[in-house]
């Protein structure tokens, strides 16, 4: 086999590779946004929390909860480090765009520069307490589309056995990590939706539980998790949150390489994460509520109550989920900007540290050899998809099988 219809092959191959891995991609669904879904273990690949520090000694947790699946298979159980009423509960009105629009102020923007020569661009979208047994039923109720349930006790498995009697599926996974939970006093909210709801009526859900300090409880997380999965928190406060018993990491803007299609931040994110298992957080943005115009009456409401807003963002996988991270706040600590205005540095593109992948595959010692295949690569490049591979791979074959006869 020459050495053009070696590099056809390999194109042809690596384009298939891409059409896979994003055939991969596209059916990957956030399954739930919450600490906690279970029934049977729903894939995780987000948490988005806000977190707002109130004046009396509690805490809110605003968490979004994505599920694809059915209504009847939906049930969320998540630990509080203590037992609530059923007035702690809300189901906030605007509290699903108010995630949209939070997430879009505050997302880490990196400005370039303009491409070199050697970036290729392709072409391309309530009732009161009461005791059952050995569990305490501190709160039960309706709120929004939701049907709950406050429960605690000193016996893990009374309190697996309530669940499973009153539907909330516990899987043998959950339960050595029930009875962690149950050993360190927690209590736990269990949810499900109402008989008449549909997934369409999932709606964040409002917890004020009384905490010094916010925690995840990532333990239980891990059940449902996948690997690299985004744990986003934003943190109303008065000063910046930063993470108590998980490492602060840092990204230099001067890490950053911009390809044809972004950057490598998300990458770095996850390399530096991973050097201490996946147990570190970064600030991706920390500043003044009053530097952000909201729209939204929930964040309006929540950036009057209070002076500062922090971002802190990481990614892990479920083998490291074996400490719930806890956060506090540092006044001393300066505002980061989440607007990096890289466009005057030069030397920040990946093609500019050698050839790029088309590069290698076309360059050809071979002037002759070099000059035909300019325009042909630059056509596949632009042209990549399911037909291209199909047909290629076929028509290389009929080539190839006319090579052999005329031998």
């Amino acid at each position: 086999m020459n050495t053009r219809l070696s590099r056809l092959l390999l194109l042809l191959i690596w384009g298939g590779g891409i059409l896979w891995f994003a055939g991969k991609t596209a059916v990957s669904a956030y399954a739930c946004g919450g600490l906690f879904c279970q029934n049977s273990p729903v894939d995780q690949n987000a948490e988005r929390i806000i977190f707002v520090q109130n004046d009396n000694g509690t805490v809110t947790a605003i968490i979004q909860i994505q599920y694809t699946g059915f209504a009847e298979d939906f049930s969320w159980i998540l630990p509080l480090p203590s037992a609530i009423s059923a007035d702690a509960l809300e189901v906030p009105e605007d509290a699903m765009d108010a995630f949209t629009e939070l997430e879009l102020a505050t997302n880490p923007v990196y400005l370039p520069p303009p491409p070199p020569d050697c970036l290729a661009i392709p072409e391309m979208a309530l009732t009161e307490s009461e005791t059952t047994g050995d569990v305490e039923i501190f709160a039960s109720g309706e709120v929004g589309p939701y049907g709950f349930d406050v429960i605690g006790s000193e016996d893990p498995e009374a309190l697996i056995t309530w669940l499973r009697e009153n539907n909330y599926r516990v899987t043998p996974e959950m339960e050595p990590l029930i009875n962690v939970y149950v050993e360190e006093q927690f209590a736990f909210l269990a949810m499900r939706l109402l008989p008449e709801k549909g997934t369409q009526d999932i709606q964040p859900i409002q917890v004020t539980y009384r905490s010094e300090r916010p925690m995840i409880p990532l333990r239980l997380t891990a059940v449902a998790a996948n690997p690299d999965m985004a744990v986003l928190t934003w943190f109303f406060a008065d000063a910046q949150a930063i993470p108590v018993n998980y490492t602060h990491m840092e990204i230099s803007d001067d890490e950053i390489r911009f390809t044809a299609f972004g950057n490598n931040y998300r990458r770095l994110m996850g390399k530096k994460a991973d050097r201490f298992n996946g147990q570190a957080f970064i600030t991706e943005y920390a500043g003044p509520t009053g530097e952000i115009a909201f729209s939204n009456p929930l964040l309006v409401e929540l950036s009057q109550k209070h002076r500062y807003l922090t971002r802190l963002n990481t990614v892990i996988s479920p083998e490291e989920m074996t400490v719930d991270p806890v956060f506090d706040y540092d006044p001393q600590r300066p505002d980061v900007s989440n607007i990096h205005d890289l466009s005057n540095k030069r030397g920040v593109y990946e093609c500019e540290d050698g050839p790029n992948l088309i590069e290698q595959i076309f360059s050809n010692d071979e002037s002759e050899t070099n000059s035909s295949n300019d325009g042909f690569g630059n056509g596949i490049v632009v042209g990549v998809g399911g037909a291209l591979v199909a047909g290629g791979l076929i028509g290389v074959g009929v080539w190839m099988g006319r090579r052999t006869r005329q031998k």
